[in-house]
């Protein structure tokens, strides 16, 4: 029984995993982000540190692994993480072309969106500062 659980965990996980970095890089988010980086040379080891990053990422999250990096580790990979997401979002955002849609449809005017975009980025800090520090850390 714990090998079929432990296979069929396995297996679970290899889709899930294979599903998000795929549509990650089906999407384009990664060209685009190599692309105005001008890091276009890199795509393929973004590519892999992004599969290397999912797979370390689900083994961690899965076994009872506790690594002690101090305050400053946490500042400095609390920050990695931010950057990523942010990354991640906007290029999210950019790739499906979100936010012109959304002005459209709403009528905004071109001017407007560059105040949208900068409120939008200052609330999801704002949130994230709130989450972490005050709701998580109370």
């Amino acid at each position: 029984m714990r090998v079929f659980l432990s296979l069929f965990g396995l297996s679970s996980g290899i889709m899930v995993g294979a599903g998000v970095v795929a549509i990650l890089i089906l999407v384009g988010i990664i060209p685009r982000m190599a692309q105005v980086s001008n890091t276009k040379e890199y795509i393929h080891i973004y590519e892999i540190l992004l599969v290397l990053g999912a797979l370390l990422g689900g083994f961690i999250s899965i076994q009872n692994i506790h690594v002690d990096i101090g305050k400053f580790g946490a500042i400095l990979f609390g920050i990695g993480y931010g950057v990523f997401v942010g990354f991640l979002s906007s290029g999210l955002t950019e790739v499906l072309d979100y936010i012109p849609v959304v002005s459209r449809r709403l009528k905004i005017p071109t001017m407007g969106l560059k105040y949208i975009i900068i409120s939008m980025l200052i609330g999801k800090v704002i949130g994230s500062f709130i989450g972490w520090t005050i709701i998580k850390g109370g």
